[in-house]
């Protein structure tokens, strides 16, 4: 069901279009950046597979191992959304599991001055699942 709601993206496309098909932007002033890949890139440090039902195996990622503390790698939805109240939701799956290099994920939102204000973070999922 969320894989076919508007809004939607299962990262099963080629090459670096999942920036334009998922509406998403990587930051120009981060650190490092988000890719697309499957389990064989990230190999033993990754999950085995996406969280997607059925044929899907690609899913975002980034490498932290070989980054310094503070670096940040960041990516931006490309669409504005107005103010709600309970209306707009951001749902996502996450793996993060038993790494000494894992840093923290972040959701923060955007408010028409240009704050940012932190939604939620987590640091690792006590679980190796998604």
């Amino acid at each position: 069901y969320y894989t076919s709601i508007p809004g939607s993206c299962n990262f099963e496309t080629q090459d670096q279009e999942w920036t334009t098909i998922c509406g998403l932007t990587q930051d120009p002033s981060d650190d490092f950046d988000w890719d697309i890949s499957n389990n064989t890139v990230t190999g033993q440090m990754g999950p085995d597979t996406d969280h997607t039902p059925g044929k899907g195996q690609h899913f975002l990622y980034v490498n932290s191992s070989s980054q310094k503390e503070g670096n940040r790698a960041r990516i931006i939805t490309t669409n504005l959304f107005p103010a709600s109240l309970g209306i707009c939701r951001v749902r996502f799956w996450f793996w993060m599991f038993a790494s000494g290099q894992t840093g923290v994920l972040k959701v923060y939102t955007a408010e028409e001055h240009g704050m940012n204000i932190l939604m939620w973070s987590s640091s690792r999922n006590e679980e190796n699942k998604w």
